[in-house]
């Protein structure tokens, strides 16, 4: 009597697994796709959080934050990891620059497509050299829904005990998020030097992924079997009209910056400009900026602001021309 009880037992039990594989597989079926591409259905009517361009969006750079934690009512993905989706709008041609922060490093950020309840992988580029910090850059090609996906590494448990707090805690994070619209990348055809040096501003804000112009000197390298890759983009405007200006952008995408070279007659040419530019500088860069010359090198002027990359005016009075590196 005891085995049949036993066998009819686990006969339910098999019957219940089928059915969670089976529910499990429908709602992570995936279907044919183009190549780069993953598409999975989405799940009905989960949005956790939403982005909106907030504000006015001065010169068409809008920001959002949102903090929040994993719960355990969450969603679970098919590698059994939770996540909650952010949802975002965005026009084609806007860029989305997310910074994921989260106290233990347990999250990764994802983004994806969400066309009639399918939801397709973007391609997006993903820094994680930064510590306990993720940073996702993107430029829509379409017109669409999107969703900045969190995944958790690790579960909250629905039980409550001495642990919960310690699970709570360790699945929290905040993303804030900068949203450019292709406005961002417009600049006057002649503008002055205080509406170049706030272009450049906004375009860091988004790794300068809104000016445009012709990719010039790319070349290729190897480097411990990786390629190694350096594009330089064109400027749309330069500080002075015998040198070229660039947006040089390092093998890892991570460190992107504008440079300029400004060539002069003699040694006492390129010392005036230097002051001449850090005087035009110290009156444009605007409320929190700090300027002064870098220990390290007396040549070296320095502009800090708090949560901002630093603004460089070099001198090289050897080769008489002063370098902007911002």
């Amino acid at each position: 009597m005891k085995n049949v009880i036993k066998n009819f037992a686990a006969g339910i039990c098999l019957v219940f697994a089928l059915s969670i594989q089976i529910t499990h597989a429908q709602t992570t079926h995936k279907k044919p796709a183009a190549k780069n591409v993953v598409a999975v259905l989405a799940r009905q009517n989960y949005i956790a959080h939403e982005i909106t361009k907030i504000g006015a969006g001065d010169n068409g750079i809008y920001y959002d934050t949102v903090a929040s934690k994993m719960k355990p009512a969450d969603p679970i993905n098919a590698a059994g990891k939770q996540y909650q989706d952010i949802k975002v709008n965005l026009e084609a041609g806007d860029v989305i620059i997310s910074n994921l922060s989260s106290g233990r490093q347990n999250q990764s950020l994802s983004l994806l497509s969400d066309a009639n309840g399918h939801l397709s992988a973007v391609k997006a580029t993903i820094d994680t050299s930064r510590y306990y910090k993720i940073k996702l850059s993107y430029k829509a090609t379409l017109a669409g829904t999107y969703l900045l996906r969190i995944t958790s590494k690790i579960k909250v448990p629905k039980a409550t005990y001495d642990w919960q707090y310690y699970y709570a805690n360790s699945t929290s994070y905040s993303v804030n998020s900068i949203i450019s619209t292709q406005s961002s990348g417009v600049i006057n055809s002649s503008p002055g030097v205080c509406g170049q040096i706030q272009f450049l501003l906004r375009q860091r804000l988004t790794s300068y992924m809104q000016i445009t112009g012709a990719i010039s000197d790319t070349t290729m390298d190897v480097l411990d079997k990786k390629k190694i890759g350096f594009i330089n983009h064109l400027s749309t405007f330069t500080f002075y009209e015998n040198s070229k200006a660039k947006v040089s952008i390092d093998p890892a995408g991570t460190y992107i910056t504008f440079d300029q070279a400004l060539f002069y007659k003699d040694k006492a040419d390129a010392l005036k400009a230097q002051q001449y530019f850090i005087q035009l500088f110290e009156n444009c860069l605007g409320e929190g900026w700090v300027g002064d010359t870098d220990s390290s090198d007396p040549n070296w002027y320095k502009f800090t602001k708090k949560g901002q990359g630093d603004v460089n005016i070099i001198l090289y009075p050897e080769y008489n021309y002063v370098q902007i590196l911002m």
